[in-house]
């Protein structure tokens, strides 16, 4: 009996390393800088006005440190013709299942709670985004495109 309870952990560890390094295979490595420029639109509520609010900006997703599939960085925005960044943090998972998904959550040092909900892409060396704001009622997408320093 023992030589069979050793065998199977003899294969579970191998099943474990070999999952590990199919999942190096298939996580794309997303540390760098990403910027993306987008048409956002406000509800009219957010900002006191009577129509929504259409604007043009630009997000920078600055990934730093990634582990496995899990990647964290600042998230930043501007709108068109501004030159302060609004800063925010990004963490964000790759889904393990080889399809490029990924879900990044942005949350505020201020704030408890997230600001918003990101459903993302990587596919063919970019980063297909939609946002959805859960704090004023922003929704945007956009294509991230890895800036080379």
């Amino acid at each position: 009996m023992t030589r069979y309870m050793t065998a199977g952990a003899a294969a579970l560890a191998t099943s474990l390393a070999l999952g590990t390094a199919a999942m190096a295979d298939t996580t794309p490595d997303l540390r760098g800088t990403w910027l993306g420029s987008y048409t956002t639109v406000q509800p009219s509520h957010y900002y006191k006005g009577d129509q929504p609010r259409f604007n043009q900006a630009e997000w920078m997703l600055d990934v730093q440190m990634q582990e496995d599939n899990v990647f964290w960085g600042p998230s930043k925005w501007r709108r068109e013709g501004d030159t302060e960044w609004n800063e925010y943090e990004a963490t964000g998972t790759i889904s393990l299942d080889g399809s490029g998904s990924i879900g990044i959550v942005e949350t505020s040092p201020l704030v408890i709670g997230a600001n918003a909900l990101i459903d993302a892409r990587y596919e063919d060396g970019k980063i297909f985004a939609d946002f959805r704001s859960l704090r004023n009622g922003t929704t945007y997408s956009t294509v991230l495109e890895r800036q080379v320093n």
